[in-house]
């Protein structure tokens, strides 16, 4: 989780009133901020990552005046309308770019300093070093719209970047800024790279390399252009976001103005959003959820607290959530959001049952009489993590346009997904260990998550078995023989249908029948999947619903 440091009196100012450490110490872990230490005036404290709007005193300040009741409800930014146009025409491989206006600025070495750090947390954090998103902001006087998101080739353009003396071209920049040579893996080997420049050609950015010295923000700037650029939409709309609603705390008072960027098929997209989400929240889930029980007047005043705007509308809360909330995904956040506020160490405990009559649950009992079976026949259990990415997860297996449930803001590039399905893990195993001999027999019984509407949730997960088998002479008939044990061992009765799967070799493949419904699917792995897993021998492969036998099977 991102450390980060704050001035003690910065933060008073921004807060309107003096604070005690007492009090810091109080609301900073309400907001689930975890406090290294204080020394002198500084405060230096962890932040999660799902919280990118704490990553700053300007942030913290506003969550604080929520909870010191100094100013509760939706923080109301003023927002004008559309001052200027942006041409997007970016390189496809960066194609996306939005931008804000933030006028009104009050600014010191230390607002500075918070504006700056804000912006390297967010990169090193929810813009996945860069890779993902990019953020600059620019003294606005010292641009004349209107401004150009462009490809240039590297030697087309020079200019003096941030910190430097003399102007350098891109390919320059790469090779002999420390910046340049940090993030060069992000544009090196293209034949264009990402400018942002104004209608005099004053380059303003290198994205997402480094901003230019000549457009830089100092103590003396009262008005900033801010952009973001990236290559997902969504990840820069939430970025701007969480900057613009920062820098503008530093406004007496600010005022921010809206951006029409103009892409080359002919979108148009007005930034930032700032608009509130809604979200209707049922406040029987305070007492399901975190064990207190409230009227829905004192539910609404906590939600006000945590700076929502929250009404009643017959026994729920119609709930205005701010465009800096990006971890208010679900009421359960929200639930959560009452939890603090109301205060964790006001939660009193309950008394434990002396006894209470516990089980296995039948679908715990199945899995082990499977993991039996399949060790009988001579299998190794692997135990994977349940998250993955999309492409071992889909490109690798041969499929087209199946959905994954992704992670927004992924910490690792390698598990960025959740399974869906058991076999692109167990082949990713294998492939890691070919050097063990033949035949090589692994298997794997655990839970994947389904992509279903249905569901409250858009999702069901279930309990999965896979095995595969992989050796010189591997058939289709040996894997036959391994679903014939389980079945017998589990006596159900099955039949097998012959069908296709882009995974699996055309005639080679089948599905699991019981009755009349399919529970799984066996077959020979496609030579596509295998070369993809770098694997070179013959290999089969089973993967069957577990829950859908436990319906079948009496446990």
């Amino acid at each position: 989780m991102p450390v980060i440091q704050v001035n003690w009196r910065d933060l008073e100012k921004l807060v309107g009133k003096s604070l005690s450490e007492e009090e810091i110490s109080q609301y900073l872990p309400a907001l689930k901020c975890e406090i290294e230490g204080i020394v002198g005036d500084e405060i230096e404290y962890e932040a999660t990552h799902d919280r990118p709007d704490l990553f700053s005193a300007e942030g913290l300040a506003r969550a604080l005046k929520g909870l010191l009741e100094l100013e509760v409800g939706l923080r109301k930014f003023n927002v004008k309308g559309i001052s200027t146009e942006l041409p997007a025409r970016g390189p496809a491989y960066r194609p996306y770019v939005l931008g804000a206006i933030v006028r009104g600025l009050d600014l010191d070495e230390e607002a500075l300093k918070q504006i700056m750090n804000l912006q390297e947390k967010l990169h090193t954090t929810y813009c996945r070093d860069r890779r993902k998103v990019s953020i600059g902001l620019y003294d606005l006087s010292t641009v004349k719209f209107p401004i150009k998101y462009i490809a240039v080739k590297p030697e087309e353009i020079s200019f003096v970047p941030l910190g430097e003396t003399e102007p350098m071209t891109l390919n320059e920049i790469l090779s002999r800024t420390e910046k340049g040579r940090m993030y060069a893996h992000l544009v090196r080997g293209h034949d264009k790279y990402p400018l942002l420049i104004d209608s005099e050609g004053t380059v303003l950015s290198f994205p997402p390399i480094i901003n230019s010295e000549d457009t830089k923000v100092t103590e003396n700037t009262r008005e900033v252009f801010i952009d973001v650029t990236g290559v997902d939409l969504n990840a820069v709309m939430n970025v701007l976001k969480v900057i613009v609603t920062s820098v503008a705390e530093r406004g007496k008072p600010e005022v921010i103005e809206l951006v029409k960027v103009t892409f080359e098929d002919g979108r148009e997209v007005v930034s930032p959003d700032l608009s509130a989400q809604e979200m209707l929240f049922d406040p029987n889930l305070v007492e399901r959820l975190v064990g207190i029980k409230l009227g829905i007047d004192d539910i609404r005043s906590l939600l006000r607290r945590m700076r929502h705007e929250a009404e009643p509308v017959n026994d729920v809360l119609k709930v205005q959530v701010a465009p800096y909330r990006l971890d208010i995904l679900h009421q359960v956040d929200l639930a959560e959001d009452v939890a603090m506020a109301y205060g964790y160490e006001n939660i009193g405990p309950e008394p434990i049952p002396t006894s209470h009559p516990g089980s296995v649950h039948p679908i715990e009992k199945i899995s082990r009489k499977l993991r039996d079976i399949l060790i009988g026949l001579g299998f190794f259990e692997v135990s994977n993590y349940m998250m993955s990415n999309p492409d071992v997860l889909v490109t690798r297996m041969r499929l087209k346009e199946q959905r994954v449930i992704e992670v927004e803001n992924p910490k690792m590039e390698k598990y960025t997904a959740v399974r869906n399905w058991l076999i692109p893990g167990l082949l990713e195993t294998a492939s890691l260990n070919l050097k063990l001999g033949y035949p090589l027999k692994l298997f794997e019984i655990g839970d994947v998550v389904i992509v279903d509407e249905r569901e409250e949730n858009k999702t069901r997960t279930e309990r999965h078995l896979a095995c595969l088998i992989i050796s010189p002479e591997e058939t289709l008939t040996n894997i036959l023989v391994v679903i014939k044990a389980i079945m017998k061992a589990l006596n159900v009765a099955y039949t097998l249908r012959e069908s296709e799967h882009p995974s699996f070799i055309p005639g080679r493949t089948a599905s699991i029948i019981v009755d009349n419904n399919s529970i799984g699917i066996l077959g020979e792995i496609h030579p596509e999947v295998l070369m993809a897993f770098e694997i070179n021998l013959p290999t089969v492969c089973l993967e069957i619903n577990v829950n859908d036998l436990l319906r079948i099977i009496s446990y």
